[in-house]
């Protein structure tokens, strides 16, 4: 699950060195932002506002910070 944190954006992407991005929604062409922070288990990024088009139109970017996570993902990187 997915929960969005009451932090300050520019805290959070500084604790996790993550980057915030913007671009422009493939469904209705407004500009988003990256600058919600989130907590997955495992995970910590940021993702952008429901700006109306649905869930799967939100960007989202995201990190692991548990061994067990980023074993995952080197083993992801490298078999790819």
């Amino acid at each position: 699950m997915l929960f969005p944190l009451e932090q300050d954006y520019l805290n959070w992407t500084s604790k996790y060195n993550l980057r915030v991005k913007t671009g422009s929604c493939l469904c209705c062409g407004k500009e988003i932002v990256t600058d919600v922070p989130f907590a997955l288990k495992g995970y910590r990024g940021l993702k952008s506002e429901d700006h109306g088009c649905g869930e799967e139109f939100t960007w989202k970017s995201f990190k692991p910070i548990g061994q067990k996570e980023k074993d995952t993902w080197d083993s992801l990187t490298i078999s790819m």
